[in-house]
């Protein structure tokens, strides 16, 4: 694969991972940006290293087209997407608004 495709999807696995950690009820939808990625990949037949396999639950030998099939599932079943700012938490949830006052503070 070629060398910038492999570091935009291990930068794409790293925010994929993050969103997931977020709890269902304070996740933001999916990011947008992951749609080019996933589409350059479908057809991607090596097999993935396994820290980015972890990232999206996909087993030993799972190629990056697996990978790209999970994430445009993910993406297709919702009904709006995320704005950048409210990424990978919905910044309208209890816990983001928690959040984010913690760091104005910080910045104060």
């Amino acid at each position: 694969m070629h060398p910038a495709r492999s570091f935009q999807f291990k930068r794409l696995a790293q925010e994929f991972s993050a969103w997931r950690a977020v709890p269902d009820n304070q996740r933001a939808p999916a990011a947008a940006w992951w749609w080019g990625t996933a589409i350059e990949l479908r057809s991607e037949t090596e097999p993935m290293p396994a820290e980015l396999r972890s990232a999206f639950g996909l087993p030993l030998g799972a190629s990056y087209a697996e990978a790209a099939t999970r994430l445009m599932a993910r993406i297709a079943e919702q009904k709006s997407l995320a704005p950048s700012n409210e990424f990978p938490r919905n910044r309208k949830s209890p816990a983001a608004a928690t959040e984010g006052a913690a760091q104005a503070d910080i910045i104060r």
